[in-house]
């Protein structure tokens, strides 16, 4: 199962293939700002990607359009979408 390894918090937590990030974090206690119960149109659940973008699930044009919406990089990723599929290492300026 892929590791996701969360900063600064430093928890990491191993979730099956096909877990989002949202979930991925909820799963390890961290929690993630969002404002529309995960149904992808808020993107306030976006999370930088320190390691292991090449094992996430690929980047679709409405996620890069809320991503710039909330003035966040586009090597951001908005965790409510975004599958883990190998490891990873995410940071939030919240945790």
């Amino acid at each position: 199962m892929p590791k996701v390894k969360f900063q600064p918090s430093g928890r990491s937590i191993e979730v099956p293939d096909g877990t989002t990030l949202f979930q991925a974090a909820k799963r390890a206690g961290l929690p993630v700002a969002a404002s529309c119960d995960e149904v992808f149109v808020c993107g306030k659940c976006n999370l930088e990607i320190v390691e292991g973008a090449d094992h996430l699930s690929k980047q679709t044009q409405k996620e890069r359009d809320l991503l710039q919406a909330q003035g966040r990089a586009l090597t951001d990723r908005v965790s409510c979408v975004t599958l883990v599929l190998g490891d990873c290492t995410v940071r939030a300026s919240y945790w």
